[in-house]
């Protein structure tokens, strides 16, 4: 059969159906590998360790991709994070606790210091309710709860100020200053009642020093226009000694 005569026959089904066959066997996997349909990737086709840091998008990763109870010591920054508490003292108090959980054990209870007082009525200025002598050497946690019982005109808006202070001198011979904490208390009496109270509760931690050192509780009638209302305050003053964790 002549090359021409052949060109001029129409191709048989068979001869059709092997081209596109011939077809998809050459370019059907170049298509399947840029054309993957939905859902169709899953664990078996990803090899182990296959998947690195930079193929995850952004907080991606939440609560609900981690497994319950996965993060643990090995996992965490140690730098960062401080470890669940490992041990406990026989006898004394734990002053520190490392980053590692570890404690350091002190052979004698932290000291207490504490102070109640009677109720004090406010004048002008500010008013010294409550003072504690703290001992030299050690840092503490002062508390204080000053509480406030107020008289004055029916609908008036009062406002009272208290503040906590430790004037100190550092332990490692630092320049005197002072730690201060100051909050306020505002109330609207009511149409009906001329009187009401509330607490302002103040906390501060004080530094180790060199000498004695004095926390003071002082509270200021602050109401902002009217009749000076009748405030008196009674607070209990409280110091614990502390150690920092390392």
């Amino acid at each position: 059969m002549r090359f021409k005569s052949f060109l001029r026959r129409r191709p048989s089904p068979a001869l059709v159906v092997s081209f596109v066959a011939l077809f998809v066997a050459l370019g059907g996997v170049g298509y399947a590998a840029t054309q993957l349909p939905r859902n169709s990737v899953g664990n078996a086709q990803l090899q182990n360790n296959s998947v690195g840091n930079f193929k995850l998008k952004s907080n991606a990763v939440g609560a609900r991709k981690i497994i319950n109870g996965s993060v643990g010591a090995k996992q965490v920054n140690s730098s960062q994070v401080q470890l669940r508490v490992s041990s406990t003292c026989s006898t004394g108090a734990i002053s520190a606790v490392g980053l590692s959980g570890s404690v350091t054990c002190s052979p004698t209870l932290p000291n207490q210091l504490g102070a109640s007082t009677s109720p004090v009525t406010l004048g002008t200025g500010s008013t010294t309710v409550a003072t504690k002598s703290l001992t030299a050497g050690s840092p503490y946690l002062v508390l204080a709860y000053p509480h406030a019982v107020i008289s004055g005109a029916i609908g008036q808006h009062v406002e009272v100020d208290c503040t906590l202070s430790v004037p100190s001198t550092s332990a490692t011979g630092g320049t005197p200053g002072a730690n201060t904490i100051t909050k306020s208390l505002a109330l609207d009496l009511g149409s009906s009642t001329q009187s009401d109270a509330g607490t302002i509760p103040l906390a501060l931690p004080v530094s180790s020093a060199t000498s004695a050192q004095t926390a003071t509780v002082a509270c200021t009638d602050s109401t902002p226009s009217g009749a000076a209302p009748t405030v008196a305050v009674d607070t209990t003053l409280n110091a614990i000694q502390t150690a920092t964790n390392s």
